[in-house]
């Protein structure tokens, strides 16, 4: 679940996160590395690998999904989903070897058994890292828990969550401007490791963390310790203390945000056109959508605001709930929404050798060859694939939102 991302925004640099407002008191906690590899990055999504990391202890198990990968987590995890005769296996992309694994209720059962066995003395409970500009993997695993039923034994266990990104990203501000594991890995521990395996990434986010938090201590001249010792471990805790978000507001935030993935759902009308075309043009309307999705805007209320004053009441919306938006992020919106709700400007592809074109009864805009052999510029981090060549961009410019779970 790692993917590339800078500080850096549309040629601008964004201001790192701030810790979680609300983080944990203090207490005798364990932490633990984790992480989870997925059949894709939306929250229905499946769970194919889950591993945990402490210095004496790890886990590590595969999960048989009942839908296969998609191919950006294919590429991602190097790992595919085969038939082999009757049966559905895992399969390793680079040694064709077949995969042990176990159904997701097993393997989550299992790794509840385990963070059971590492807990130790910690009487206020685990807390475990991971590190993922984009949060999604803790409502993924509260989803599949709750599916189970393993919901409230998961919370007596594991107090709550440290995302090693945000961490990274507050506390290496001015020395760092990337905060991937690789990079971290790179700069931090001088150590190239792969990273398409969950158990790497575990024990990666853990290091990191505290390899930070030793560098703080040692600005105070005191020694760290090992990094298992109750000493470096309680250190360590109260370095990223104002960064655990407790299992009960992961569960809060999820709710939220499950209500503006729905409203996202009710816009889809709006964006389909754009999402059809290809993955580089969805991946400009999609922060559109999480725009109006975000500050409550649902399509009954484009529709009547459509009625009433065509784009001049459109753009009153837009500027009413979205009071902060720049005025070029206004002119994108009402091109995709003028796109929609006005039969005149009904936008028509046309596919025509090596260039497609985007038409309305005003305007025609063409995007040549060129652009097409661009059209891969963009992470893997977006599950999003198509086939389709290049079409004009909308006027946007790509965004990131670390809050939001789930993309159409």
């Amino acid at each position: 679940m790692v993917s590339s991302t800078t500080i850096v925004e549309n040629g601008k640099s964004s201001p790192p996160r701030k810790p979680c407002a609300a983080g944990i008191g203090a207490g005798n906690y364990r932490l633990v590395g984790w992480d989870m590899d997925t059949t894709g990055k939306k929250v229905i999504d499946e769970i194919c690998q889950i591993a945990g990391y402490t210095p004496s202890s790890s886990y590590s198990q595969y999960v048989m999904p009942y839908k296969d990968l998609n191919p950006p987590a294919m590429k991602r995890h190097n790992m595919k989903v085969v038939t082999i005769g009757k049966f559905r296996v895992l399969k390793d992309n680079k040694t064709n070897k077949v995969l042990k694994s176990k159904s997701e209720v097993s393997a989550l059962a299992e790794f509840l058994t385990w963070l059971e066995s590492i807990r130790g003395d910690a009487t206020d409970g685990i807390i475990l890292v991971y590190h993922e500009p984009r949060k999604i993997i803790p409502a993924m695993l509260l989803e599949s828990l709750k599916k189970y039923n393993l919901l409230e034994r998961f919370k007596e266990i594991v107090k709550g969550f440290a995302n090693g990104f945000n961490i990274a990203e507050v506390k290496c501000a001015s020395t760092i401007h990337a905060f991937t594991l690789r990079t971290l890995s790179r700069t931090l521990l001088n150590q190239e490791t792969q990273l398409d395996n969950a158990r790497d990434r575990a024990y990666l986010a853990l290091q990191i963390v505290q390899h930070l938090s030793s560098l703080e201590v040692t600005k105070g001249n005191e020694a760290n310790g090992s990094g298992d010792s109750d000493s470096a471990m309680n250190k360590t805790v109260e370095f990223i203390r104002e960064f655990i978000q407790p299992v009960e507001m992961e569960e809060q935030e999820y709710a939220e945000l499950k209500v503006v993935f729905e409203r996202q759902n009710s816009l889809k009308p709006i964006f389909e056109f754009f999402f059809r075309i290809n993955r580089r043009e969805r991946q400009h309307a999609s922060p559109l959508r999480r725009l109006l999705a975000e500050a409550g805007i649902e399509y009954t209320q484009l529709q009547e605001a459509w009625s009433n004053g065509k784009k001049e009441g459109l753009e009153n919306l837009i500027k009413e709930k979205l009071t902060t938006i720049e005025e070029k992020k206004v002119e994108d919106l009402l091109f995709v929404l003028e796109s929609h709700f006005d039969p005149d400007k009904k936008p028509q592809l046309r596919i025509s050798g090596d260039r497609t074109e985007i038409k309305t009864q005003n305007s025609k805009i063409i995007d040549d060859k060129e652009n097409n052999n661009n059209k891969c510029d963009s992470s893997t981090e977006s599950p999003d694939t198509t086939t389709s060549s290049s079409p004009p961009k909308i006027k946007s410019e790509p965004s990131e939102n670390s809050t939001i779970i789930a993309e159409e």
